[in-house]
């Protein structure tokens, strides 16, 4: 079996003796090696083959190595370029080095210190290529494609996301528990120019007032009990970045007043502190709360406010984008498949239906909570059902008609009947925007022949063309 190479690597040289000992030093320490003799030479076999590294030497009959340098950097960027260079050209090979060359060797060449800086240049080229992989993998991840959905009202957020991500002004997430206000909050940052630096997540609910202060803004060596050493706060910690702060009506007042300074000055002080620390560290902030109603009350600062709400995102619940449902269905499917090995597929088409009328309290995050609990508990490839929760009072409350028809002395039979109409009304018109006013479709899901289906939606005064795109 032929052994791999350690790397391929291309030596540019009109020199004979320095090309023909290189090529084979370098074969004889695992590495494939390639000649040219010049610039042009060169050039002509990056665009043939595809090397991990040039060996190129710095002064040659015309294109010189500078030049061979300039036209590598151009046309492949990720190839790193060692330069050779005799003792009186040291000057110009630092020049080379900055212009992108990655290092350089003097003539006559230490063999060792020739395959260590080798080794250096491809193990570095190594880790740049998987921080550019981790990087894309990051924004396929938290980019616009992972908020699922084509509902007109997340086309909205999809389209404020990518107008505000490249800017640096503060941003507030508005929306009910489990809307996905932190993978928003994620699409901007990772689709922003600060999208190399930290993403820093706190969730302002979760710690005891003294402990987020510090968690915050960092505290100095036995600034209170227990602080053992000095500790680096989040808006230290993702200076260049973004600090997103989840639930951020839960803060005090006291922390909203250092808050506020941080947006204004784009500075911080630790707890126990004296110093002033400038930070460069982007604001987006979540909340579930009316923050209107808590200023009114007393318990938001409204100035904190209006610095925070300079470009506001409201996501809505889950019961008002239910056209999206078949699609996050299909979405959590896929993502969690591998809960099972992978064996369960799709759902059956009864599915759907039942879930349409139920009233997502717990929005994403219970669908794809409920998601990952079908397929576990699974057996073949096809889930058939979803286990719902139990309706509570108000839900079943709200089944009734809305418009409040249903009186004391109503017979049981009048009854029945509003229940049953209002539930055939309810069904259709979550139909007609499930599938977008396809009446076939609804007709075979349904088990009805078009024509009762158009009956009944001339009953109910619904057009169907209004649900079309």
């Amino acid at each position: 079996m032929t052994k791999q190479a350690l790397g391929k690597i291309m030596i540019v040289d009109d020199d004979l003796a320095f090309r023909v000992g290189t090529h084979a030093l370098l074969d004889d320490h695992g590495y494939a090696s390639t000649i040219a003799t010049n610039g042009d030479e060169a050039l002509r076999k990056l665009a043939e083959q595809q090397f991990d590294l040039v060996l190129s030497d710095l002064v040659m009959p015309g294109m010189n190595g500078i030049e061979l340098l300039q036209r590598i950097k151009s046309s492949h960027p990720g190839i790193p370029v060692i330069m050779v260079t005799g003792f009186a050209s040291i000057g110009t090979a630092v020049e080379a080095m900055r212009l992108g060359a990655r290092d350089y060797v003097t003539k006559p060449c230490d063999n060792d210190e020739l395959l260590i800086k080798i080794r250096r240049a491809l193990e570095e080229q190594q880790k740049d290529r998987e921080l550019r992989s981790l990087r894309d993998e990051v924004r396929g991840v938290y980019g616009f494609g992972n908020i699922v959905g084509r509902n007109n009202r997340m086309k909205e957020v999809y389209t404020l996301v990518q107008q505000v991500a490249g800017t640096d002004v503060p941003a507030l997430i508005l929306g009910e528990t489990g809307t996905g206000k932190e993978l928003v909050a994620k699409a901007i940052h990772y689709n922003s120019s600060r999208r190399d630096k930290p993403f820093v997540v706190i969730n302002c609910s979760a710690l005891a007032e003294t402990l987020l202060e510090s968690e915050l803004f960092g505290h100095e060596k036995g600034s209170f009990t227990g602080a053992q050493s000095q500790h680096t706060g989040k808006f230290e910690e993702a200076n260049g970045g973004t600090v997103f702060l989840d639930e951020i009506g839960d803060v005090a007042l006291h922390i909203q007043t250092k808050l506020l300074r941080v947006l204004q000055e784009g500075e911080v002080q630790r707890v126990g502190g004296t110093e002033t620390i400038k930070v460069d560290s982007r604001v987006v902030a979540a909340t579930n709360r009316d923050l209107a109603a808590m200023i009114a009350a007393g318990q938001f600062r409204e100035d904190l406010f209006y610095r925070l709400n300079v470009f506001p995102i409201y996501i809505p619940p889950l019961r008002e984008r239910m056209d999206d449902l078949p699609q996050l269905l299909e979405h959590f499917l896929k993502k969690h498949a591998g809960l099972a090995g992978n064996r369960v597929t799709r759902f059956a088409p009864g599915v759907l239906p039942s879930m349409m009328n139920y009233k997502w309290k717990g929005n994403i995050r219970e669908l794809e909570n409920l998601v990952k609990r079908a397929i576990i508990k699974t057996t073949g490839d096809m889930i058939t059902s979803v286990e719902l929760p139990a309706p509570d009072e108000s839900a079943m409350q709200n089944a009734a008609p809305a418009d409040g028809s249903i009186q004391m002395n109503t017979s049981f039979r009048e009854y029945l009947s509003t229940i049953t109409r209002h539930a055939e009304e309810s069904y259709l018109l979550q139909m007609l925007r499930l599938y977008r006013g396809n009446v076939n479709q609804i007709a075979k899901l349904m088990d009805l022949d078009r024509k009762t289906i158009y009956r009944k939606m001339s009953d109910f005064q619904i057009d169907p063309d209004s649900f079309r795109d």
